[in-house]
């Protein structure tokens, strides 16, 4: 069965609790289960990485409610591509605030996903700094 993969980092809104964590996650688990969409939603550090697979149709619903969702900004979308299935069986939150249990096969794709983030974070602060001495160096 082909999938949609799409994966994104963002920042939490400034006071986000772990309350406001636990009702993303709550609300993203019943709709997502609604959706046939698995993935993973990571907040740890001051950000949030998510991976969303499921079709492609349901992906672009949930994504048009994520970008506008007052919890949260900086959205950037560091990976959008189809796969042969998805990596995940289910939808899985894991945050600073409340840590989920995880076979190590899901463990091991938070690595993955989270180094594919930072990568995806360290691209755009080399972008922004080549910008900036662009921008100097033509004043």
């Amino acid at each position: 069965m082909t999938v949609y993969r799409l994966a994104y980092l963002s920042r939490p809104a400034p006071g986000i609790t772990a309350a406001d964590v636990r009702a993303i996650a709550a609300s993203a688990a019943r709709r997502n289960a609604d959706l046939a969409v698995t993935g993973m939603l990571i907040h740890e550090f001051n950000r949030f990485i998510q991976l969303l697979e499921g079709p492609l149709e349901a992906i672009e619903t949930l994504m048009t409610a994520i970008i506008a969702d007052k919890r949260h900004t900086d959205i950037r979308i560091f990976l959008n591509q189809s796969a042969a299935g998805p990596s995940l069986s289910r939808w899985i939150m894991w945050s600073d605030f409340d840590r989920m249990a995880m076979s190590r096969r899901e463990l091991e794709l938070r690595e993955e996903i989270v180094r594919a983030a930072l990568e995806s974070l360290a691209e755009l602060d080399a972008e922004r700094r080549n910008a900036g001495t662009v921008a100097d160096g033509a004043a």
